[in-house]
This record gives structure tokens, C-alpha cells and sequence, in this order.
């Protein structure tokens, strides 16, 4: 009786180790839809069951694209065109009361674009992309009707234009465009994290130009340009993640870093309607590190087919440059220093492209 319970109880537990091995079993599973081979548990509260051993298609080789739509605006220091007193001026008063009108970028578009292979036996990924941005930004003060509260220029004018200024005006155009080779080592740390390691070569060009017009109370004109530009190459090196949090929704970020050498040229000019020379007509070029740091983070739809697998993403992206930005303004205009000193002022900082990063990325 014992050896026959015992052989019993050994059958019983065999059979239930069978079943643990290849996945309980539940009967609610034919209901849902999902076959016992298929799928390890069907929770009865859920109407279908959810295979996420394989979100990145991790096993897949695939070449892929991507395309984004950037609706940034820049900020950048030592944009200072006018100051506005608005109080009257005291008499033997040396200082300013008033404010500074500084010139300000608006929001513009600009694309970047992308194409990649993935190796999925290796882990890796080799891709290229391409980004564009191009970003304008205007503002005007004009004197108010107070007699004893002027408009004043923060570039020389009275020495120039012989009287006060009646209004002031500011126009800025930038070009910014990049490049990036980068190869990818591609880590799935579990099924809802992906990692990428990336590094590679990067080159470009940024580009600020700077129109300041004045006009006197008397309608003479002068205009001041100033345009500094920055062309070099450099390495890049970064990572990236993929955090998914359920229902096709990822978390996701990126953050990189390239140093670069190049050549930067800076060019300042001062003409005005009083005469047809030019009173500052003034421009260096020399070779120099700048360091660029991009960013973003956001989240992101993504959803795997057998054949393809698709991203959407929204988020906010910030893009600084250092060492680029240069402004130079000459202390004075006179005969007299002309012939002893010519003192400059040059202010620089740091550079920055921000906003909003949208894209839509495919494997083929």
C-alpha cells in the first residue's frame, strides 16, 4: 500500500513539473486567444495576453530611418543694442537709469534626418544623420517723447551721427548646420531597457549674423554688423535609452558630447549715411576648441510587427555651444584714438538652441 502511494505521489508531482516547465496553465487562455505555447499566463482580468520578451526586436536586422521636425529658438549673452533711460536725467549724472534692450531670437522650424543598419547578432548599429536649423529674431525700440529721458546706443553713435538717437533696431540671423557619423553598441540590459553606446565623428557650421541700425533725430542712418562664424570637426560620444512603461509607451533620452577644433572668423563693421567710409572695418580669423553638449528627453510610442517596427516621438531637446559665441565692440570712434589706442570690448558666452524635438523613426 505504501510502495503504491508513493508511486502515486511521484506521478502526480512528475506531471505537475511537466506542466511548470513548458508554463501554467490557465483556462481562461482559450478565451483570450493566447495558445498555451505562446504565452506562459493569461490573467483572467486581462482580455489579451502580452508577449514582452521581444520589444526591440532585438534579433532582427534591420536597416532604419528617421525623420524630425525641430521647432527651436536660440539664446545667446552680449545682445545688448540700446538702453533706454526712463528717468530725466539729473545734471553731472554719469550713469544709466533706465534698462537695456536686448536682442532676442524667435521660434523657427528645422529638420533633421537619419538612416542606420542595426546587426543584430553583433549588437551594433552604424548610422548617420543630418541637421538644419535656421533662426531669425528682430526687435525695435524707439525713444519715448519724454526730452530728458534719450535713447542711447551700447555701439558708438554720437561721434558719428552727431545727435540723439530717435529709434533703434536689431536684426538676427542664424545658420546652424551638423553632421554626425556614429557607431552604436547596443545593450538590452532586460526586456524593457535598451542602452546605446555611441561615438563617432561630428562637423558642422554655426553661423550668427547681427544687423544694428540707428537713426538720429535728424533721420541719418548708421548700421553695425557683426558676424561671427564657426566651421569645424570634432568626435562625439554619447548615450541613449529606451524605458518602456507599458502600453507602447517608452521613456526616452539622449545626451552627448563633442569637442571640436576649427576655424572661427569674426567680422564687425560700422558704416553710416553722414559719409561713405566705413568707421570700423575690423576682422580676425584664428583656429580654436569649442565644445558642444545636446540633449533631450521625452516619451515615445513604439509599437513591433513581424516585418517592421516603428517610433513616435515627442520631447524637449537642448543643444548648448562654448567658445563660439563673440561679440566685439569698439570702446570709441575719435581721430585721436585712432592714433594712440583703439580698445575693444569682446564679450562671448555660451550659445544655446532649444525647443521642441518630434520624430518619427521606421525599420525596413
Amino acid at each position: 500500500m505504501k510502495k503504491l502511494l508513493l508511486i502515486n505521489l511521484i506521478t502526480v508531482f512528475a506531471i505537475a513539473g511537466s506542466v511548470f516547465a513548458k508554463g501554467s496553465y490557465h483556462p481562461e487562455q482559450e478565451e483570450c486567444g493566447c495558445p498555451e505555447t505562446e504565452c506562459n499566463t493569461c490573467p483572467a482580468d486581462k482580455e489579451t495576453c502580452f508577449d514582452d520578451s521581444d520589444l526591440f526586436r532585438k534579433d532582427k536586422c534591420v536597416a532604419f530611418g528617421n525623420a524630425e521636425f525641430l521647432f527651436w529658438r536660440a539664446d545667446a549673452g552680449a545682445l545688448e543694442y540700446a538702453f533706454q533711460f526712463t528717468e530725466a536725467v539729473p545734471a553731472g549724472t554719469t550713469y544709466g537709469i533706465g534698462s537695456y534692450k536686448i536682442a532676442d531670437y524667435d521660434w523657427d522650424p528645422g529638420f533633421r534626418v537619419a538612416l542606420g543598419w542595426y546587426n543584430a547578432k553583433s549588437f551594433w548599429q552604424l548610422y548617420g544623420q543630418f541637421t538644419r536649423m535656421r533662426i531669425k529674431g528682430s526687435d525695435t525700440e524707439d525713444r519715448t517723447v519724454a526730452v530728458n529721458e534719450p535713447l542711447v546706443g551700447t555701439f558708438p553713435h554720437n561721434a558719428i551721427l552727431g545727435a540723439e538717437l530717435s529709434s533703434a533696431a536689431s536684426s538676427l540671423k542664424l545658420n546652424h548646420e551638423l553632421g554626425d557619423v556614429l557607431v552604436s553598441r547596443v545593450f538590452i540590459t532586460n526586456p524593457h531597457l535598451r542602452l546605446r553606446l555611441f561615438g563617432g565623428f561630428t562637423g558642422g557650421r554655426i553661423k550668427q549674423n547681427w544687423n544694428v541700425t540707428y537713426i538720429d533725430l535728424n533721420s541719418q542712418t548708421e548700421r553695425i554688423l557683426n558676424r561671427w562664424r564657426f566651421l569645424g570637426v570634432g568626435l562625439r560620444l554619447g548615450l541613449d535609452i529606451d524605458w518602456f512603461w507599458g502600453k507602447d509607451f517608452y521613456l526616452t533620452g539622449k545626451l552627448s558630447t563633442a569637442p571640436l577644433v576649427g576655424r572661427h572668423k569674426n567680422i564687425g563693421k560700422i558704416t553710416a549715411d553722414t559719409s561713405g567710409v566705413a568707421f570700423e572695418d575690423i576682422r580676425y580669423s584664428k583656429y580654436r576648441g569649442a565644445y558642444n553638449v545636446d540633449g533631450y528627453v521625452g516619451f515615445s510610442y513604439q509599437r513591433s510587427f513581424q516585418c517592421t517596427r516603428f517610433e513616435l516621438f515627442a520631447g524637449y531637446e537642448l543643444d548648448s555651444w562654448f567658445n563660439v559665441h563673440e561679440i566685439l565692440r569698439p570702446s570709441s570712434i575719435t581721430s585721436q584714438s585712432l592714433t594712440t589706442e583703439l580698445p575693444v570690448d569682446m564679450s562671448n558666452g555660451l550659445f544655446l538652441m532649444h525647443g521642441l524635438t518630434a520624430r518619427v523613426t521606421v525599420d525596413f
